[in-house]
């Protein structure tokens, strides 16, 4: 939840909206790491089949399919917050046959669930598909318009403003506890069993404000019942509603409060397959398909190298343990 890595700029991802390859995005060549793939890959997708994560992958694998000329089968396991799915990837054997797309959110899951995961010694990073950042969204009946005058409201009446996540740890809680960090408030977060009841209270005025990525309140935000301050940064996609970043709006380093989904082998894979299967995945998360397909969860694709990916998640897991710290979890 620091700065990350320029990557993530709206130049960068409409120069591949365009077809074009930004400055430091060099995707390299596939050197094909002896006869892999000669049998089906598994893709494990660690949720129930029909949101984002299943969705993506399902996507990326009929690509990668299509690419590399051997089925790349979608495996749903899911239980237990993801982690059900998450550790049969972390027991599979490093031969380049089971791949796992994971979200961000199941990093910040699991010190509240006290699973022992770190994901750079339990799992090998592939690369990135896509990042969406949070929008800041207020019920349509809260006198205000911007964020200045949100923090004005939150000011004045600081024991009646509150904001909604869904599960103590979780990104929704993150994000909200940064923003208030950084946008000098001393507001209450109310914690909620899922994201649509806090729509629920967010549409109703219980609650004030609720930091979510576009696309899950996007059908509230165009029938009136909520309205949309701004985004936590700019690579949203094009097709969305316009507004200021919070960095914009006077509210700083809000950059790295972003969803993310990537792609993840067992520990320990070796060096050739990351770069074969990085290439691939860098290629196929550009594709228009893909690009569509993110576009609708509020999402813009993300090529970047296995160094480039770690950068980021280290950043992040960073901002989290801080974050953990601070909240005494």
């Amino acid at each position: 939840m620091g700065n990350w890595p320029d990557i993530y700029s709206r130049r960068t991802m409409l120069a591949l909206l365009a077809g074009g390859t930004a400055t430091g995005l060099l995707l390299p060549k596939a050197s094909v790491a002896a006869d892999w793939p000669n049998r089906p890959v598994t893709m494990v997708v660690p949720y129930a089949p029909g949101a984002s994560n299943d969705t993506f992958t399902r996507a990326v694998s009929q690509i990668l399919q299509d690419s590399l000329g051997q089925p790349f089968v979608v495996d749903n396991r899911p239980g237990a917050g993801g982690f059900s799915g998450t550790n049969s990837v972390v027991k599979a054997e490093s031969d380049g046959y089971t791949f796992l797309e994971m979200p961000n959110s199941i990093m910040s899951l699991a010190p509240g669930m006290n699973v022992d995961f770190n994901p750079f010694e339990d799992l090998t990073p592939i690369g990135m598909l896509a990042r969406a950042p949070v929008a800041m969204v207020v019920p349509s009946s809260l006198p205000v318009t911007t964020v200045a005058e949100f923090i004005e409201f939150a000011k004045a009446n600081p024991d009646s403003t509150f904001y909604g996540y869904a599960g103590v740890g979780t990104t929704q809680h993150q994000h909200g506890e940064l923003f208030k960090k950084n946008a000098g408030l001393n507001i209450q977060g109310v914690n909620y069993k899922s994201s649509a009841d806090v729509q629920t209270d967010l549409v109703a005025g219980r609650v004030h404000l609720m930091l979510v990525t576009i696309a899950s309140t996007l059908g509230q935000i165009k029938s009136g019942q909520l309205r949309l301050l701004a985004y936590s940064a700019d690579n949203y996609p094009p097709d969305s509603p316009e507004a200021p970043t919070l960095a914009e709006a006077g509210v700083p380093n809000m950059e790295g409060a972003q969803i993310w989904w990537g792609l993840f082998a067992p520990p320990n894979l070796p060096d050739d397959i990351v770069t074969t299967m990085n290439a691939e995945l860098n290629r196929a998360v550009t594709t228009q398909t893909f690009i569509d397909l993110a576009a609708n969860s509020g999402a813009t694709p993300s090529s970047m190298s296995p160094a480039e990916f770690i950068e980021a998640m280290q950043i992040e897991l960073d901002g989290l343990t801080a974050f953990l710290k601070d909240i005494d979890l």
